[in-house]
Order: C-alpha cells, then sequence, then structure tokens
C-alpha cells in the first residue's frame, strides 16, 4: 500500500566545528540526491526540496525509477528537516519545487506515461492535489517548473506546445493570481517565438521579486540558447540570447552563469541588465559545477564544484568580485548541491546522492564565514610578517571582544593551502609554513561572524 507520507526529524549534526556548511543527516524512506532547492520568497527560514533516485558511478548519475517523489523541508532556518513522499503517478520524475510557507508548497513533474503533474500541498506534505489538468496535454508538452512570487501570484512553465487556436508550438506558460485555483496561458503575443529544436531544462529557472527567468537549450547537442525574462510575474515576456546553464541573480540586474565546457572548465559570464547581456569572465577551472548561486545582498558568488561524484573532493569556491578571482573556503567534505541563499548570513543546499551515507541537507553557518559573505572590515588588527618570506609567516591577530575567527590561505588560482579555526578568543597567533609551496603570490584571510580582512603575501 502508497504511503502519502513518511515523517521524519532531520536532526543529527555532523560537524560542530565552522565549516562553511553545516550538515544534517535526515532519516528518509531512501537514500536520495536532491534535485531542486528552493527558499519560500515571503520566509528566508523556509526551505523545500525535491528529491529522486540514482544509481551513482565514479563519472555520473543515472536516475532510477522509484513509487513516489522524496522531499524535504525546513522551517527554522535549517536547524531541524522533515522529509516525506509526494505521489505522482507511475515511475514519478520530480523537476522542480516551490514554497510558500511551512505548510504550502507547490511541486512539478511527469510520470512514466508522459503525464505532466501540477501538485499543491497545504499541511506541510501529508497531502498533495493536482492543480492544472488541462495544462500540459499536448504530444509535446512537458512542465519544466512553477514558481509562485506570493501565496496568490505564480507562474508554470513547459516546452513549446500547440494552443486551440494556434497549430505553431509557443512556449507553454500559464499565470494564476488566485492561489493556483485557476490558470490562464500567455499568449504567443506576449511570449518570443521558438527557435528550431529549443526547448526548456527541468527547474533551469530563477526569480527575483516579479521577475523570473527561465533557460532556453538546443534538443540535438544541449547546448544553451537562449533567457527569457519577465518582469511583471509572467505576464509577458522578452528573451536574449545567452550560453549559460546553470545561473543565479542576485537581484533583477546582477546575474552569474555558467556553460560546461570540459569535466573541469566552466566558461563563465556576467550580467548587470538582467540578462539582456552577458560579460565573458575568467573561466574557473576545478571541476564540474554542482551549485552556482549569487548571493542576494552582496552580489558575492558562491560555488561548488566536483571532480568525482563519490569521494570528492568537493571545492566551495567564493568570488567577492563578480567573478574575476576566486578563493576556496571549504575543506572539500561537502557535496552541496542546489544552493540556494537568502542573504549573506543564511542559504541552503542539498547532497546529491551519496555512495556510503545517507542523504544529508545543508545549511550555510555563517559562523564565522558570514563575515565572507557581508564586505564588512574586520574589526580586529591584524599583522602578517615577514613579507616577503621564503618559508614561515606569522599572522597575529588582535580583537577587543573574544570572537571566533577563520584563518584561510590561497594561492594565486584560489586553491586552498591552508585552512585553521581559533575559538573564542580575541588574540590569535599562527605560524604558517610556506616551504613546500611554489614560489608566488598567495592571500591570508581572516574572517568572523562580522567582517573580514585579505592581505597579499610574497613566497619567493
Amino acid at each position: 500500500m502508497k504511503k502519502s507520507l513518511l515523517p521524519f526529524l532531520l536532526f543529527f549534526c555532523l560537524h560542530l566545528h565552522a565549516q562553511v556548511w553545516q550538515a544534517y543527516e535526515p532519516v528518509l524512506p531512501e537514500v536520495v540526491g536532491t534535485f531542486d532547492l528552493r527558499i519560500a520568497p515571503g520566509d528566508k527560514n523556509v526551505a523545500w526540496t525535491v528529491c529522486m533516485k540514482y544509481s551513482v558511478t565514479a563519472n555520473g548519475y543515472t536516475w532510477q525509477p522509484m513509487e513516489n517523489l522524496v522531499f524535504t523541508k525546513t522551517s527554522d532556518g535549517g536547524q531541524t528537516w522533515e522529509g516525506g513522499t509526494i505521489p505522482m503517478g507511475m515511475a514519478p520524475f520530480g523537476n522542480s519545487i516551490c514554497p510558500i510557507d511551512a505548510n504550502t508548497a507547490w511541486v512539478t513533474g511527469t510520470d512514466v506515461d508522459y503525464t505532466n503533474y501540477l501538485l499543491q500541498t497545504t499541511d506541510g506534505g501529508l497531502t498533495w492535489t493536482r492543480h492544472l489538468e488541462d495544462g500540459f496535454i499536448g504530444a509535446t508538452s512537458y512542465v519544466d517548473f512553477v514558481h509562485f512570487f506570493d501565496a496568490l501570484h505564480g507562474v508554470a512553465m513547459g516546452d513549446p506546445a500547440e494552443s486551440e487556436t494556434e497549430p505553431t508550438p509557443f512556449f507553454e506558460v500559464y499565470t494564476t493570481s488566485d492561489g493556483g485555483q485557476n490558470w490562464a496561458r500567455v499568449s504567443s503575443d506576449n511570449l518570443p517565438a521558438a527557435m528550431p529544436n529549443e526547448f526548456g531544462i527541468d527547474h533551469l529557472y530563477d526569480a527575483r521579486g516579479d521577475t523570473v527567468w527561465f533557460g532556453t537549450v538546443n534538443s540535438s547537442n544541449f547546448n544553451p540558447i537562449r533567457l527569457f525574462r519577465s518582469v511583471d510575474r509572467g505576464a509577458t515576456w522578452t528573451a536574449a540570447l545567452a550560453a549559460v546553464w546553470p545561473f543565479s541573480f542576485a537581484d533583477g540586474q546582477y546575474g552569474i552563469g555558467a556553460e560546461q565546457v570540459s569535466s573541469v572548465q566552466n566558461d563563465l559570464r556576467l550580467t548587470t541588465d538582467g540578462g539582456d547581456t552577458w560579460t565573458d569572465l575568467p573561466p574557473l577551472n576545478l571541476g564540474y559545477l554542482t551549485s552556482l548561486a549569487m548571493v542576494p545582498g552582496s552580489r558575492y558568488i558562491v560555488a561548488v564544484l566536483r571532480t568525482n561524484n563519490l569521494v570528492g573532493l568537493f571545492k566551495t569556491m567564493l568570488s567577492t568580485d563578480l567573478g574575476q578571482t576566486w578563493m576556496e573556503i571549504g575543506d572539500g567534505s561537502q557535496h552541496a548541491g542546489n544552493a540556494q541563499f537568502a542573504g549573506p548570513n543564511l542559504g541552503y543546499a542539498g547532497e546529491w546522492q551519496p555512495a556510503d551515507h545517507p542523504t544529508r541537507m545543508y545549511k550555510y553557518v555563517g559562523d564565522p564565514l558570514s563575515g565572507l559573505l557581508s564586505g564588512k572590515p574586520l574589526d580586529a588588527k591584524v599583522s602578517v610578517f615577514p613579507n616577503p618570506t621564503t618559508d614561515f609567516v606569522s599572522i597575529h591577530v588582535k580583537s577587543v571582544q573574544p570572537t571566533d575567527f577563520l584563518l584561510l590561505v590561497n594561492d594565486a588560482q584560489g586553491r586552498l593551502v591552508e585552512r585553521r579555526e581559533f575559538r573564542k578568543t580575541n588574540l590569535v597567533d599562527a605560524k604558517i609554513d610556506l616551504s613546500r609551496l611554489a614560489a608566488g603570490v598567495y592571500s591570508v584571510t581572516v574572517t568572523t561572524t562580522t567582517g573580514v580582512t585579505t592581505h597579499q603575501i610574497v613566497k619567493q
């Protein structure tokens, strides 16, 4: 007999020291991989994910059918999580999720018969109700995502499909203004015409305020083609050529995008006009992108990369200069996928399916790492000497009040070469051995919860 919910408490804290991501090991019906994670638009303490089953190899993931989809959610800023299941036909594939609050969320997906689903829960996932049953039913229909800007106004998007009055397929987009009780398809007059072989991709979208974007790719080679944008909650749309997949926006103007060139190279691009034009950035050549997120309120960028799906290392990287340079800030142990940030002090991520432990959810702890994202100067006296040096460098930090400090040393490519933590102190004395490292320029970063400072040193 199918069960509509398997409620569990995700309470087990795995890392007590100052990791980039605080890990919570959920008790779920199966070990799964998180596919889409979103933060509620009106409550940064609420986040939901939709998860699926995969067969995992060192080189990739292959989707495996399940009886029901799995979801996880938090309503207290990531301190605890609950998990359950979503019934959606036979062998369902869940491609997007959008929370409204701790009790209400929307999810989209399709089943083995290519029936498309738009489901809503209003009781925290105990039961799910299907909506928009007369949409996404054409031969070429496929729902890609649903997003709600608030409790009433939402948009659902799918691949090009014909309508009752128009035989030429155009992107299937619906909007609602009454909480999903009624939906209206956006006219082709308000949507750019589809290009040959152009279609959308599961959960390839982002939203900030009343603005929403979705990306398209070429069905023949899966190369990204265009970025669609609506500034009026999905009523009207424009499109611009944009070779970005994935992408993330900090606000209505600033966004970061990437194009995967190889297993190690990601060509990065920046937009400052909402996606109309993009500027090439230096490539990020440290692995395959697991997450790419521009942090609202700071325009800093967090990326998580992997070189192996199973054992890592999993590099968490930070750029504070809009993608020109990067620094590694994690210890390589956290495979944080689908990272989403509510602001510099709070973010969430979900683990891609692990091989040797239950699935973990992550919270960006912000302690003492929030200083990295704040951009505020460190309220402490910092001395780094000698500079230049041939072997050792000493770092002296003195603050008025005791606090937690994190010390990072990165090379010119941003790779982490030293990471040390100091708890509840107002005096730090550290001696770093650089003798094993190549000559060049290195950065020393000292951060707390409230501020950050970086010093350049030369290793001769």
